[in-house]
């Protein structure tokens, strides 16, 4: 399986075969690699649950940008790219597309991690079902359950509608190719396998994660009653973190390498016209600071190169899901009820609640279940949101979108809530999206691009010839 060898550089073990001469260290056989009849049994499940983390790390974070040394970007980068959390400051023309919203189908970059993604969500549900046959009640099944809901997510708020899931039979090396799937179908797979996880999950932890992943999914469909059900009882100091470390390339958080080490994004602010003030606007949720070292420039030597300092190093972990994110959505319920007009009401005591409890909550450690990690960087307890902020918003809707940016800066929300704005709230596309000339010389202006389209490489799928559509 393609995630063997970068499962052991996670657990930093090497497996070594008995050599066949006992006084000869450097005679070993398969240093690197497990061999398949050895996951077979209950003993391996750490095993297969450390690699399938490693894979949806690397789908959700990256470790280095192509080019740059390492597996690849995941959707916190191509999402924040095509969005307006980030933008180009190096040369790959692949990633210039993205950035200008003019992406094509034969995009290299593109197809490297779209087969990333799919490598995450083969490896959480082959892991489930291994959990399922050999330790239903162990809590890494309700994890991995939960991943494979995050892949889905993944793919229908940055793909288009239209990408196919298709399955490998790794004793036979068959393949079982996929149909294109709506953005509403992948959406409902996402709940399914959300709904899984909490009929088999054994602890606080694991629920917490399948009801916040399961009402982004409903939130996702416009299914907001049912989402503020979902997330009711999901405490605001929950987070369940992507961990990191430095021991290898594959460990280390790639939002931190992308940007700040590797300089091939940099900070946006007010992107196009249209953008978020990620930069002008000061705010402790996203600190940013330009580059102090030589030019100040990135890769590309021309462009200013800004760094977030929310994400610090190379070990630090992400946040996937949080109590913050189930407040967020409480609060788009009661916008939806219309409830914004005083100062005590749900909305805002919703949208009030994080930023009071902001600097005393705690992270999840998913390893082992039942710890906790005090936050290193806490936010300081915010000010209250008011009517007043909502009219210096000019409206509810700019205020709790403004409030999503802020707390779910970098964590893979912001391409799914541009098009959110489209496709529930009725906006032009071009008036959310960053748009009018663009910065570099590749293209003249932004695109219209909303999402990233199915890469040709799929088209070896006999199922495939092109995304449904490119709606948002």
């Amino acid at each position: 399986m393609k995630h063997t060898t970068k499962l052991l550089a996670l657990l930093a073990v090497v497996l070594l075969a008995v050599p066949a001469g006992c006084n000869d260290p450097l005679r070993v056989s398969i240093p690197n690699i497990v061999p398949p009849g050895s996951l077979s049994d209950s003993g391996a499940l750490g095993t297969l649950r450390a690699g399938a983390i490693g894979d949806f790390s690397i789908a959700f974070s990256g470790d280095h940008p192509d080019g740059s040394g390492g597996s690849g970007e995941g959707v916190i980068m191509y999402g924040g790219l095509l969005a307006d959390e980030w933008f180009n400051s190096e040369t790959f023309p692949t990633r210039i597309e993205v950035d200008a919203r003019t992406i094509q189908v034969t995009n290299a970059d593109v197809d490297l991690w779209y087969r990333l993604l799919h490598a995450a969500r083969n490896s959480a549900e082959k892991t489930a079902g291994r959990y399922a046959a050999l330790a239903p009640t162990d809590p890494g099944h309700a994890e991995m359950l939960n991943l494979a809901g995050y892949t889905y997510i993944f793919f229908a708020e940055t793909f288009c509608s239209g990408v196919p899931v298709s399955h490998l039979n790794e004793i036979t090396g068959d393949i079982t190719y996929g149909v294109p799937l709506t953005t509403s179908q992948l959406i409902d797979t996402a709940i399914a396998r959300f709904n899984e996880a909490l009929t088999v999950a054994s602890n606080a932890a694991m629920v917490n994660l399948a009801r916040v992943g399961k009402a982004r999914a409903l939130v996702d469909k416009g299914d907001y009653a049912t989402a503020d059900t979902v997330v009711a009882s999901v405490p605001t100091d929950f987070v369940y973190m992507s961990e990191h470390s430095e021991i290898t390339t594959f460990e280390n958080n790639g939002v931190f390498n992308g940007n700040t080490q590797d300089r091939r994004y940099s900070v946006a602010d007010s992107e196009g016209v249209n953008g978020f003030p990620y930069r002008s606007v000061v705010d402790p949720r996203t600190p940013v600071r330009r580059r102090q070292q030589g030019s100040g420039n990135g890769f590309d030597g021309t462009t200013p190169q800004y760094n977030n300092f929310r994400f610090g190093d190379r070990k630090a972990p992400i946040p996937l899901a949080s109590g913050v994110e189930a407040r967020l959505i409480e609060a788009e319920v009661s916008l939806q009820l219309g409830d914004t007009v005083v100062n005590t009401g749900a909305f805002f005591t919703e949208l009030n609640d994080p930023r009071a409890n902001a600097s005393g909550r705690t992270y999840f450690n998913p390893s082992p279940f039942d710890r906790t990690n005090a936050l290193t960087n806490p936010v300081p307890v915010l000010p209250n949101l008011t009517t007043a902020s909502r009219d210096s918003a000019t409206g509810a809707i700019n205020l709790l979108f403004a409030e999503r940016a802020r707390w779910l800066w970098l964590t893979a929300h912001r391409l799914g809530d541009l098009r959110r704005l489209v496709r529930q709230y009725g906006r032009a596309a071009n008036a959310v999206f960053p748009t009018g000339p663009y910065f570099k010389s590749n293209f003249p202006v932004y695109g219209n691009d909303v999402n990233i389209p199915v890469p040709v490489t799929e088209r070896n799928n006999p199922n495939f010839t092109a995304c449904l559509d490119r709606l948002p």
